[in-house]
Formats: C-alpha cells, structure tokens, sequence
C-alpha cells in the first residue's frame, strides 16, 4: 500500500515537472486572447451606449500608459470606464484612428474604421478590426 502511494506521489511529481513549463510558455498567450476579447467587448459596449442614451462614445487608446478609456462626449467628458493592460501585453499599432480614438456615432458606426494590433511577450499579435459601419472583428 506505501510502495503504491509513492509510485502514485513520483508520477503525480514528474508529470508536473513536465507540464507547468509548458503552461507559463503558454499563459502569455491566453492573456493576450482574454485582453483582446475584453477590449472588442468595451468597445461594442461603448457603442451600444452610444446608440442607447443617443450621447457619443468613444474610446480613447493612450499607448505611452498601456491603457485605454470609455468617455461620454456631452457637455462635460466623463470617463465611464478605464482599462490598463495587463503588462506583459501592449498596443503594438493602432491604425486609420484619429489621435487614437475610435469615436461612435448615433447609428452604431465610427467616424473612423480602424485597427488596434496588441501584442504579448511572444510576440504573438491579436487582431481587431473596425469597419466603418461598427462591425467590430476580433482575428487572433
């Protein structure tokens, strides 16, 4: 009964040596894939926002402090919402958006179609694409 306990204890131990270098290699990867689903997530939220209380949305990217803010444009800006990204993930690009903003219209869509590019300490990249009509398309 001991001996098979050990057997069980040094099998349980070499399998774990074995997998959790595999699973640090890979966390990187999952938290770019988590913060790029979070990001399209705000950024429909803002538009549905935009669409609801019929006030502009936007978000606004600061790429120099890895974060990014949901504003309501009415008389006075206020800020709904605010994102830092998690440090071992950052802003790669960010394309066709004036001053880094992807701002919503009345209908759901943009004044800009755009796209944000983040990227991970593996240099793996997810991909988010603004279409001019809204559409907003997650690519990893």
């Amino acid at each position: 009964m001991l001996i098979e306990l050990l057997v069980v204890i040094g099998i349980i131990a070499l399998l774990s040596t074995i997998a959790i270098p595999y699973l640090r290699k890979y966390q990187p990867n999952l938290k770019l894939n988590a913060t790029a689903r979070d990001l399209t997530t705000d950024l429909r939220y803002a538009q549905q926002l935009t669409i609801t209380e019929q006030k502009i949305h936007m978000i606004d990217f600061d790429l120099a402090n890895n974060k990014y803010d949901i504003l309501k444009i009415d008389t006075a800006t206020t800020t709904v919402k605010t994102v830092i990204l998690d440090s071992e993930i950052n802003f790669k690009q960010i394309t066709d958006l004036t001053n880094n903003q992807a701002v919503f219209n009345f209908y759901g869509g943009v004044s800009q179609a755009g796209q944000i590019i983040l990227t991970n300490i593996n240099n793996a990249d997810a991909t988010i694409n603004i279409k001019p009509s809204g559409y907003i398309q997650l690519e990893q």
